[in-house]
């Protein structure tokens, strides 16, 4: 009996990739992106499907010989039976439900690739921006001192573009990136910017303020620049002497802004992202009416990022932790209306909490639409995936699904640890969000 072409007697189940015949039901062991097929398995039925075949770039395929046709060479050809009235018919109709549901899941397959193409696209968007800004910044800090009106310029500048994108949007989301967007003399103070944003659109600030508070925000730090490299970063570990010398970056910054004559708004922010609404922050201990509006936005943001990315990762707490000890044990020290706006705006679960569903997978939440912070975007870890073809999951989408809990990175199995990459640093920025009456994604 003649045998189909296969690589050597031992190893039947493979072909080579030039032996492929039409009839052979052959399986591909690659991933649904790196080939055009809407199946992972099928019957070759056309020299076109071949020629795709040879052209993915492998040397050899898995194949059934039992769910083959047999080799023409060997086919003993019986005398056609006569069918019963209809059978034709039927057959014909069975074959186009086949084709119909090969087209239907190629469709599928081909929306999947959109949409992650999509995702991908707008995380580049994202951290592209985040970079630019991130140059931006560094460029302030090698001028303040010899250029301050240059220096306030680009900020100014900078600030001045993300708000006039944010205003754009319609809905806005904040977008958690990856772990190697941030650098840690940008990372804190960008957050803060990003953030410190949304807050105020999500209170009602117009552009103006916007722009005010933006600046402030991006130069809240400027102070540190003067202070030795090693106490630069907040720490719990500082004795008495090393609090005081950290503490002095606030009149240091008051220096560098009146060098740069910014507005009252943004010394402001400069002088005040450390005053406290209970009297009993510094450098003035100042109440919280005497504390200006856009000072106590950036004051709650900061102690937020600051619990997140302390300067040792061990120190770090979870978005959802960080949120939970603010509003637990921290409440007293921050406006009431901006602590109830930030809660509402972050959700239970802001991006970069490690959450179980309700049907028991892990995820990691991405992304938060700040109108609807209830359904955040998760990505999900689901084994049968592979890690860069997984989409993101708008839970708005997934009506029967919701957050069961948030965990700890540390109590994911190992397995689901590496597929969802917890971030040991925070690191956001904003995109547009999905509206109420889109039906895409948020990407």
């Amino acid at each position: 009996m003649t045998r189909h072409p296969t690589t050597n007697q031992s190893e039947a189940q493979f072909v080579d990739i030039d032996a492929l015949r039409i009839g052979m039901f052959i399986f591909l062991d690659l991933g649904w992106m790196q080939h055009p097929f809407a199946l992972n398995s099928f019957k070759i039925t056309s020299p076109d499907q071949i020629d795709t075949l040879r052209g993915l770039g492998v040397n050899r395929l898995r194949w059934s010989p039992e769910k083959s046709d047999p080799d023409p060479a060997t086919l003993v050809v019986p005398e056609p039976v006569p069918q019963k009235v209809g059978a034709g018919e039927t057959a014909a109709a069975e074959r186009q439900a086949v084709l119909e549901a090969v087209a239907a899941e190629a469709e599928q397959r081909r929306q999947q690739r959109a949409r992650l193409n999509t995702q991908h696209e707008s995380l580049e968007v994202c951290e592209k921006q985040f970079s630019v800004a991130a140059r931006t910044y560094r460029q302030v800090l090698d001028c303040v001192r010899s250029q301050p009106a240059r220096a306030y310029s680009e900020a100014e500048q900078t600030v001045g573009n993300m708000v006039g994108k944010l205003l754009q949007q319609e809905e806005t989301a904040i977008r958690l990136l990856s772990e190697n967007a941030g650098e840690k003399t940008s990372m804190h103070v960008l957050n803060v910017t990003v953030i410190s944003l949304l807050l105020g659109r999500t209170m009602g600030l117009d552009a103006t303020a916007l722009t005010h508070l933006g600046t402030g925000s991006l130069l809240h730090d400027i102070g540190k620049l003067e202070l030795p490299e090693h106490l630069r970063w907040r720490s719990s570990q500082f004795n008495n002497a090393e609090r005081k010398i950290f503490q002095e970056h606030v009149a240091k910054g008051i220096t560098l802004g009146q060098a740069m004559h910014l507005p009252v708004e943004e010394m402001s922010i400069i002088a005040q992202h450390h005053e406290t609404a209970d009297g009993r922050g510094y450098p003035r201990q100042l109440p919280g009416d005497k504390i200006h509006p856009l000072a106590r936005i950036v004051a709650l943001v900061d102690q937020y990022d600051s619990l997140c990315n302390p300067p040792n990762p061990a120190e770090a707490v979870t978005p959802h932790e960080a949120l939970s000890l603010i509003f637990a044990q921290m409440k007293k020290q921050f406006d009431p209306s901006v602590l109830t706006n930030f809660i509402r705006m972050m959700g239970v679960y802001p991006p970069g909490s490690v959450v179980e569903l309700s049907d028991g997978r892990l995820g990691l939440v991405v992304s938060v639409n700040s109108s609807r912070p209830l359904k955040p975007s998760v990505f999900i870890h689901d084994p049968r995936v592979p890690r860069d073809e997984a989409l993101v999951e708008d839970l708005e989408h997934l009506p029967d699904v919701c957050i069961r809990r948030s965990i700890k990175p540390i109590q994911l199995p190992k397995a689901a640890f590496d597929y969802l990459s917890p971030r040991q640093r925070m690191c956001y920025f904003f995109e547009r969000a999905r509206s109420a009456n889109d039906g895409e994604d948020l990407a």
